[in-house]
């Protein structure tokens, strides 16, 4: 019978923290919040984990093939009914599968705090090649050309490292508010390929890190990261033409919404209108995406944030800013547009694209970047 939880705790020793990772540095190590203020973790051993008590340097065995709830109890953390001072640490023998939390594989050194009494925060440590060995197969597709595989690895790699902060509790989130990380699962030959072949190869301007922004699909050309998000602008994200990515299913999209629906945004905003007459883009910035729109209504003319709409209508369903037709229709009004994304940086389908063609990575990158360098982070 499948036992589900394991309540013991074996005590191996006392050593300091440090001494529990044993793995020799492999460049710049970064820290991972693959959890924030969760109320428990669940664990599942299949190999020996040791927890690692921070403050006393005690170190515990977890039982190999157990499955473990692990919360914050009493200002520290309860591990199968064994009480702990936060933080505790995670680690694994090298060369054993590691550590799955909630159903997914880490190979890196999980460290747990508690951040309030009924919360806890969950940071994975590792190198950074690790690190984008869980990025690059869910930011672009594993089989796409191993050219585009690699220029993925080159801008991920950047985006993160300028992230790498000793001074905060974490350095990135897994989500899509940084790139999206699922741990050491899904990596197949070619990522590993893309990867190691980049070896520690970052874009500079200048002789400084850039913000390597990406996206799905830039629709015809890319924006600056000035009018996406009002940030001063550098020559490489100044935004360029690209006419690769037109082949791409995503380089067009419709979506609809209803006047009610658009009737309750601009009020969200302070508009006192009861009726919308008609809807237009006001305002479009250099690569012809759309900043504001203006609603004519019964209580005159209201402008608004296109990034705001498409907030309110979903991101996945109005794709983008670059808009191409606002139609009246029965009941509401259809939005037309090109490509997916907030539209900075490197066109993920059109580095497929120009990858296709035969293009190298670095070719690919300097068209998105352009008057970048590409060398060594160190």
């Amino acid at each position: 019978m499948k036992r589900l939880l394991v309540p013991l705790l074996a005590v191996l020793a006392c050593a300091p923290l440090a001494a529990a990772d044993g793995r020799a540095s492999d460049g710049p190590r970064i820290r991972v919040a693959i959890a924030r203020n969760s109320p428990f973790i669940r664990l599942k051993t299949s190999a020996k984990v040791y927890v690692v008590e921070a403050a006393t340097g005690k170190k515990y065995l977890l039982l190999e093939n157990a499955a473990y709830e692990i919360k914050p109890s009493a200002g520290g953390i309860a591990v199968a009914g064994q009480q702990l001072s936060s933080p505790i640490k995670l680690v694994s023998p090298e060369g054993a599968e590691r550590i799955r939390l909630g159903g997914k594989l880490y190979k890196g050194d999980i460290v747990i705090h508690a951040v309030t009494s009924e919360g806890l925060d969950v940071v994975e440590h590792l190198s950074l090649e690790e690190y984008l060995y869980g990025v690059l197969p869910v930011e672009m597709s594993p089989d796409w050309p191993l050219e585009a595989l690699k220029a993925q690895a080159v801008a991920s790699r950047t985006y993160a490292l300028k992230y790498i902060n000793p001074a905060r509790d974490y350095d990135v989130t897994d989500g899509v508010e940084k790139q999206v990380y699922t741990g050491a699962g899904r990596a197949n030959a070619r990522i590993l390929e893309a990867v190691n072949s980049t070896r520690g190869e970052v874009l500079k301007y200048k002789g400084k890190l850039i913000t390597a922004f990406f996206h799905a699909c830039c629709g015809g050309h890319t924006a600056s990261s000035k009018s996406a998000w009002g940030q001063d602008v550098l020559k490489p994200l100044y935004g360029v033409q690209d006419p690769f990515c037109a082949p791409s299913r995503h380089s067009r999209w419709e979506v609809y919404a209803s006047s009610s629906d658009l009737l309750k945004f601009i009020q969200s905003s302070g508009s006192t209108a009861l009726k919308i007459k008609s809807v237009r883009v006001y305002k479009k910035d250099r690569s012809g995406r759309a900043v504001t729109l203006r609603f004519a209504t019964d209580r005159g003319a209201r402008d608004v944030s296109v990034n705001e709409l498409r907030k309110h209508l979903g991101n996945t369903e109005f794709r983008s800013a670059l808009i191409t037709r606002v139609t009246p229709v029965k009941g509401g009004y259809e939005f037309g547009g090109r490509g997916w994304g907030h539209g900075v940086g490197m066109c993920q389908e059109g580095a497929k694209y120009m990858a296709l063609k035969g293009r190298p990575y670095k070719k690919i990158l300097r068209h998105y970047y352009p008057s970048v360098t590409i060398t060594d982070y160190e």
